[in-house]
């Protein structure tokens, strides 16, 4: 008896009132979903006098009930109590109870350990499938207790820095995302990114007091999200996100730079250079000094002799990546001034780069708070990197309800 209380502790059963009485291994299931479980047997039992119905001192003893329940087990073999339950029934009003047990709940066949390490597998992005293989219960049952234990809402309070910030969720569908900026817990995930639902979500949750109080939106250059930050937020300021600036500038330049090599012969040094050395033009501080081997150009040359090679063949070229470096520098330095007036002060050249700096010139203010603030959008885009794991681990999901209480998960 000794070792078999041990194997309740084991269990994590610490009810006195459960007296272990044999362990041996079962099969249960047909098929392909045909498992071996570890039984344990046992009674549950104990003093009880007076009814939970009337509340008489009638109950007299009425058999036993025999329940199976699933508990977590210490290996990866999944473990069954049979418990059998004690039974009572009263002379008063002639109703029966049975006896319980915090192990599991009354009327309920997955105990509570079981249900929290369920929770701590899901946590870690496994699909619904492989948990109920860990744990030995249905894919149904692991659903159950997701629905049981996570109830997604909207953050009680409305913090003062916020990202926004979309991602795509279920059958193509692109949804809304806002986190705090401070701590990188979940506002709100919305099923869609329409503005009517956005403004729709803010107005009925928070009072006007509560959206004055918001000082920093983060956000990328999506035109449709400004339209109505300062009708919800009257007192907030636009941050356009560090990146997507860099982003949109690296790209024109990318461009202008296949737009010369099509100009150029195919073994020249130029061509070589703004073929296979493109990531050099995206450095920000490119050695002057060390001389190393460059693959591409087959030959020992610093970074910067490179980069000057590329670029003095193009005119057009070299502008754009001088301003490209400009801009990465004023903006990184969190030189606002010096950005401020490298994007008014821009003159068109008949490039793509024209239609970039046109862009920043719209997002203005927001690309110049994007210098003098240090928020940006990396913490959201963290959270959407966790969103795209959890699809990619659970193959995608064809209940978008479902999806976001495992991000509410991942988030909250």
């Amino acid at each position: 008896m000794s070792q078999l209380d041990s194997t309740l502790k084991l269990l994590g059963i610490t009810d006195t009132n459960i007296h272990a009485q044999d362990v041996r291994d079962e099969f249960h299931g047909k098929g392909a979903g045909r498992k071996k479980y570890q039984v344990l047997r046992a009674e549950l039992t104990y003093t009880l006098t007076r009814c939970p119905n009337c509340g008489f001192d009638s109950l007299r003893r009425n058999g036993h009930k025999l329940t199976h329940i699933h508990v977590d087990g210490p290996t990866d073999r999944p473990v069954i109590l049979e418990l059998n339950k004690q039974r009572w029934r009263c002379g008063n009003c002639h109703g029966t109870c049975t006896a319980t047990t915090p192990v599991v709940l009354a009327n309920h066949a997955i105990g509570h350990g079981l249900a929290m390490h369920t929770l701590k597998l899901a946590r870690n992005s496994l699909p619904g499938k492989t948990i109920a293989t860990v744990t030995g219960i249905s894919t149904n049952s692991v659903q159950r207790i997701l629905d049981a234990h996570i109830h997604p809402h909207a953050s009680r309070r409305l913090p003062v820095n916020l990202c926004f910030d979309e991602f795509r969720s279920t059958h193509g569908t692109m949804s809304f995302i806002c986190i705090d900026a401070d701590t990188h817990k979940a506002v709100k995930v919305l099923g869609d990114r329409l503005n009517k639902t956005i403004k729709q979500f803010f107005l009925s949750q928070y009072s006007t007091a509560e959206r004055a109080t918001v000082k920093r939106v983060v956000m990328d250059m999506n035109a449709s999200y400004q339209l109505f930050v300062h009708e919800l937020f009257p007192n907030a300021e636009i941050i356009i996100d560090r990146f997507h600036i860099i982003q949109l500038i690296g790209r024109a330049m990318d461009q202008i730079r296949v737009q010369c090599l099509k100009q150029l012969d195919g073994h020249s040094r130029e061509y070589k250079v703004l073929k296979s050395l493109w990531k050099l033009f995206h450095k920000a501080h490119p050695d002057a000094k060390k001389n190393r081997y460059l693959f591409g150009l087959n030959e020992y040359s610093t970074e910067q002799n490179a980069i000057d090679i590329g670029t003095s063949a193009f005119p057009t070229f070299k502008t754009a990546y001088e301003t490209y470096l400009s801009i990465h520098e004023a903006l990184m330095g969190h030189h606002y001034r010096k950005l401020n007036h490298l994007i008014t002060n821009y003159k068109p050249n008949g490039t793509v780069l024209d239609t970039a700096m046109t862009t920043l010139r719209k997002n203005l203010s927001g690309v110049v708070n994007a210098a003098k603030s240090a928020y940006s959008n990396g913490p959201i885009e963290g959270v959407n990197r966790k969103i795209k794991e959890l699809k990619r681990t659970c193959y995608g999901f064809a209940n978008q309800a479902n999806m976001f209480k495992r991000i509410y998960q991942l988030t909250a």
